[in-house]
């Protein structure tokens, strides 16, 4: 058999990403019990999809803070910038999620960080809202209050209307 008869076949190994992609899908729709199952096979939780986005990015731009929380406690990189430049905290600026800002605010996220265009996530959170306020802090140093950012709902669970009054000591 000569050269000229064997056909090239080039076999490229298979590359699916069906648990990235599955993570990301987790982040976005903050499934606590899928991410945490997910990250549990040894998924790479800074792998970028088709889109540039990381699971972390992905669950800062929906608000997503317990998958966040989850993510980052399984080593994902709170700056890690995505083809121009873009932070998940720049995500969560542009989209007004304060408790996702905080959040990555508090684990060294860097509030001045700017993208490709120059702009900060400052300049990405709504003018004169909450979230704005916070980053223009941290850009000088101080770092939101993790009491506030972790703190749980006091409200009750069972209108107060239905709870029977305590009988009184006579």
């Amino acid at each position: 058999m000569t050269s000229a008869d064997e056909a090239v076949k080039t076999v490229f190994p298979k590359s699916h990403f069906y648990l990235e992609e599955a993570l990301c899908e987790a982040a976005r729709t903050n499934d606590l019990s899928k991410t945490r199952r997910i990250l549990m096979e040894r998924v790479d939780p800074n792998w970028l999809n088709g889109f540039g986005l990381s699971p972390l990015h992905i669950a800062c731009q929906n608000g997503s803070f317990e998958a966040a929380k989850m993510l980052i406690c399984n080593n994902a990189l709170v700056d890690f910038e995505n083809a121009v430049g873009v932070t998940p905290l720049h995500l969560a600026a542009k989209n007004n999620h304060i408790k996702c800002a905080q959040l990555l605010l508090l684990c060294g996220a860097v509030a001045s960080k700017p993208t490709w265009s120059r702009c900060t996530p400052r300049e990405y959170a709504p003018s004169g809202s909450k979230l704005r306020k916070i980053l223009e802090q941290a850009e000088l140093g101080t770092l939101p209050d993790p009491k506030q950012v972790f703190e749980t709902s006091m409200d009750p669970l069972v209108p107060k209307f239905s709870i029977p009054p305590k009988p009184s000591d006579k």
